[in-house]
């Protein structure tokens, strides 16, 4: 039976869903106001294989990741950028579904934007205000955390040290205390802004989840996803207005938290010059490789991203294609069924693994066992063609969960009629020799982000990366 290693309890729990064979399950997603980073990748990627698992073990999976499009640090690129507010999240929304789709993460049920839930936000603050769990405050609301008793109960920071030495933080947003955090943010100038009965102003940064997630999945839960740093404050005080709002408790019944990704052994930072984005990655290491590599340490532990890690890894992912190589190819037509028992007692072991808190590693471990004993077997000409479409089969079902060793390639971007219209004019002026016309054409393209390759069989047309 499946054990999942809860944040709250800080112990491994039997996993109940609330309802059965189905799970409620929330991640919190991207800033939208740049490309995402290793780090995003790490935990997209790591919360994807736990999504895949529970529906390979036949639970219906109700999947949300969210996208915070209005932020501080998108004002920030707002300005950088000189883009409109719409066009600046656009860009880096797409960029994101893109990055997902490229990294073979399954797509969510729904992807909710801060920006088109304002008036459940609004509504939502209205609940907790009428409860006496928020104030108003110069245009503001803040939330009070004095009111909600239970406040630290899965960071297992205390209030009252939170509380200490923090004057300067109080004067400077006008709260009562300085732990209590802003559900609602008063204008300022040039800045994007909403209607509300407080004034024009934006929401804060923890409301949007308790509201995205309610409005999606339900007054309660049964898992919430997101990285170690996100315990405190974010998934604190989300669990506070959530609980404060609906009096429902658990908000969430498991709270699963990644480990951090360090590149070098250091933490990932620009001023450093360790930024690694995914477009960047991506570049130097296929999108599978990325995967395998993430897949391969635990969701829980801490990951360094560096060169040597990977090329052990590269090796493993060439020995699990050379062994596949060997099965599709193999003539062996006698049927002596060797490999039956070891792969019931592989597909056991996996099983077991899995249900151990996702333990990816020693699932695989136990992937590459089989693995070793095939090849050894087909070295000596003792594993039969039956025998090769057994384990094929098996890898295929187990892939459902992993998606990395039958790798499927993104679809091909197609190309648009506009582009399409001027290689076809281009190859009218090669025809006619009209040499100087068709390389304007091919740069033209060019500067519209395709090329043209010549071939026997005719132009071809890509995307430049």
């Amino acid at each position: 039976m499946l054990k999942l290693y809860n944040t709250l309890s800080r112990k491994k729990e039997f996993f109940r869903p609330r309802e059965k064979k189905k799970v409620s399950m929330y991640v919190c997603g991207p800033t939208v106001y740049g490309p995402g980073h290793v780090g995003h990748a790490r935990t997209y990627i790591a919360f994807d294989v736990i999504r895949r698992y529970l529906e390979y073990k036949g639970f219906k999976v109700r999947y949300v990741i969210n996208i915070t499009d209005i932020h501080d640090d998108v004002i920030k690129a707002l300005k950088q950028e000189k883009l409109s507010l719409l066009a600046l999240t656009k860009k880096y929304i797409k960029m994101f579904l893109k990055e997902q789709g490229l990294l073979g993460i399954k797509k969510a049920n729904y992807y909710p934007q801060v920006t088109k839930h304002i008036k459940e936000i609004i509504d939502f603050i209205k609940i907790l205000i009428k409860k006496r769990f928020a104030y108003q405050q110069n245009g503001s609301v803040y939330f009070d955390v004095s009111k909600f008793k239970d406040y630290g109960k899965l960071s297992r920071i205390k209030i009252e040290k939170a509380l200490s030495g923090t004057r300067i933080e109080i004067d400077k947003y006008e709260k009562k205390e300085a732990v209590d955090f802003t559900l609602w943010k008063e204008r300022k100038p040039r800045e994007p802004s909403w209607p509300s009965p407080w004034g024009r102003g934006r929401p804060g940064w923890h409301i949007e989840c308790s509201v995205m997630s309610q409005k999606y999945l339900g007054k309660q839960i049964d898992i919430h996803g997101g990285a170690k740093d996100l315990i405190f404050p974010h998934h604190e005080n989300e669990i506070a207005q959530s609980e404060a709002a609906t009096g429902k408790k658990p908000f969430v019944k498991y709270w699963l938290h990644g480990g951090l990704l360090t590149v070098n052994n250091q933490k990932m930072s620009k001023s450093l010059g360790n930024y690694i984005e995914i477009p960047q990655a991506l570049k130097e290491y296929s999108p599978r490789l990325v995967r395998f590599f993430i897949i391969s340490s635990h969701y829980r532990s801490p990951l360094d991203f560096n060169k040597r890690a990977i090329r052990q890894v590269k090796k493993g992912l060439q020995r699990l294609d050379e062994f596949i190589d060997k099965l599709k190819n193999l003539k062996n037509k006698k049927n002596k069924k060797i490999y039956k028992k070891l792969i019931l007692t592989t597909k056991k072991e996996f099983g077991r693994y899995m249900d151990d808190d996702f333990n990816t590693p020693r699932a695989l471990a136990s992937i590459f066992k089989l693995i070793n004993r095939g090849n050894l077997l087909l070295s000596q000409n003792k594993l039969a063609s039956q025998d090769a479409k057994d384990i094929l089969k098996f890898l295929k079902e187990i892939d459902q969960v992993f998606n990395f060793i039958f790798w499927q390639r993104p679809e091909k971007e197609k190309s648009p009629k506009e582009i399409l219209k001027l290689a076809k004019e281009r190859e009218k002026y090669r025809q006619e020799k009209k040499w100087k016309k068709a390389d304007e054409i091919r740069r033209e393209i060019k500067k519209m982000g395709w090329q043209i390759e010549d071939t026997k069989k005719g132009p071809k047309i890509k995307k430049l990366s």
